[in-house]
């Protein structure tokens, strides 16, 4: 039986938390697992084109950058695609919310791996939304010119209808291939969210809302993606 804790809580409480703390391990444990799993992939498909893209950071916004640059010194490359089409007002909620969070972790995670966020709409534009929500660290491509979103399945039918997608590549003998991609809409990046497993934390559990809370909304987005 295991001793009390905090102040003032019962057995009731410490049993139960005990229960829970067993159910919780248990899913670090299949998350490790299935990350496991994940680096025993055999080598994907081979880089379709080395694309052309433009930067949309600050200092040297609309400056053309290929693929195989994005990696610079590493060897992996997470590149992730938000949805933001040439013709949308503001880009996705969701993907904001994102890609707010992966801003302010692109300090630790590019000591490892590069780490760029890529959307269709110009460079120009993904640099003023950039501006608008305080994203610094990351480093933001357009690929406004290029095939990279329609070839790796991070759209529909047209520039316009953009999919988010979490994909990884990395580099073997000079050449490089895709390593993973996210192949869910259903939350497709959720262990790595901070909105929803931080309000799992909570007694009143993650709100029962698609998108988490944003002071604007994508009129684009409300109109060509019904729930």
């Amino acid at each position: 039986m295991s001793e009390l804790r905090y102040p003032n809580e019962d057995r009731a409480y410490r049993e139960a938390r005990d229960s829970l703390l067993k159910a919780e391990q248990e899913l670090v444990d299949k998350v490790k697992s299935v990350a496991e799993q994940r680096r025993k992939l055999p080598l994907g498909g081979q880089l379709k084109e080395d694309y052309v893209f433009r930067w949309a950071n600050d200092g040297k916004l609309g400056t053309k950058v290929r693929f195989s640059e994005l990696f610079g010194d590493k060897q992996s490359l997470l590149l992730y695609s938000f949805m933001f089409g040439p013709g949308w007002d503001k880009p996705c909620p969701s993907c904001t919310s994102l890609v707010d969070g992966f801003d302010r972790t692109w300090y630790q995670v590019s000591r490892d791996a590069a780490f760029v966020a890529i959307a269709k709409a110009p460079a120009e534009r993904i640099n003023a939304w950039a501006r608008e929500r305080g994203w610094s660290q990351i480093s933001l491509v357009s690929g406004s010119e290029s095939s990279y979103q329609a070839d790796y399945k991070c759209q529909g039918d047209g520039d316009d209808m953009q999919l988010p997608v979490m994909h990884v590549f990395r580099k073997r003998d000079g050449k490089i291939f895709h390593f993973w991609g996210t192949e869910t809409m259903s939350n497709h990046v959720d262990t790595v969210w901070a909105y929803w497993n931080l309000m799992d934390f909570t007694p009143e559990g993650r709100p029962n809302i698609s998108t988490p809370p944003q002071n604007f909304r994508s009129r684009f987005l409300e109109e060509h993606y019904p729930d």
